[in-house]
């Protein structure tokens, strides 16, 4: 099963067809963190860490609003489209190859907001390994600061049976995509592969597949391992985002 690593760097290019339309998802993912930053933590928080940035859907957004962001991942290839989507857009994020758990390693700064959204944490394939990720969060937190985690409902998954998640059709410059995910279950895991069917409508097609692997975390386990590292006020968000959001805060007083 290939590394997250892997994963993204052949999904890099093609990321944005997993969304029907990636710019307007990029300005509503950016308005929903935008309004949920100013409930929770007021409207003086104005730095963030985007610490799984992937292509940027999340951090072009926030600085399109306005946010100081500086955005992380593991994939070089998602960080270099990330650079040059920021570019093309005009805008000024401060974008690094950086694993989620060693992000205060790398930065040594806190910022108001640290975010981590679209179920990056799931990668993490050990509650060990997830605990040293979010004690990173903490570290770069600054106090009376926060934190944003999206994941996957999993209590309402059955990663127990193998099955197909369609994406549905994508049709851009001239080309037509199918996109699918099929998962089947693997212990504890389970291990996605993702298909995206290229062609023009005709007889020829050619056929994208990248595998990696994810960890159900239950959310109420995730929310325990937040306050175990030391956030205060975890609390779960529905209906803000596309996924479940949980919040927590860093002890201190209010930015």
């Amino acid at each position: 099963m290939n590394s997250p690593e892997k994963f993204y760097a052949g999904l890099s290019q093609f990321y944005h067809l997993i969304y029907p339309d990636w710019d307007e998802s990029i300005r509503r993912q950016a308005s929903h963190l935008d309004s949920v930053i100013r409930e929770c933590w007021g409207p003086n928080c104005r730095s963030v860490l985007d610490a799984s940035c992937g292509i940027g859907t999340q951090a072009l957004g926030l600085a399109a609003l306005g946010y100081e962001v500086t955005g992380s991942d593991l994939s070089s290839e998602e960080i270099e489209r990330a650079k040059m989507e920021a570019a093309t857009r005009g805008l000024a994020i401060d974008f690094h190859v950086c694993d989620m758990r060693h992000v205060f390693d790398r930065f040594s700064r806190q910022f108001d907001v640290v975010i981590s959204c679209d179920n990056s944490l799931p990668h993490l394939l050990t509650d060990e390994e997830i605990s040293e990720a979010l004690l990173q969060f903490l570290q770069c937190t600054r106090p009376g600061g926060g934190c944003i985690v999206t994941l996957r409902d999993y209590a309402k998954e059955d990663v127990t049976k193998r099955q197909t998640k369609p994406y549905g059709l994508r049709e851009l410059s001239g080309r037509r995509w199918s996109l699918s995910q099929v998962w089947e279950p693997s212990g504890e895991y389970y291990d996605v592969s993702m298909y995206l069917v290229e062609g023009q409508g005709g007889a020829d097609s050619r056929t994208h597949v990248f595998r990696t692997r994810y960890y159900p975390i239950l959310i109420n386990r995730l929310m325990g391992l937040m306050r175990e590292v030391g956030f205060q006020g975890v609390e779960r968000l529905d209906g803000r985002f596309f996924q479940p959001m949980i919040v927590g805060t860093k002890p201190g007083p209010a930015i």
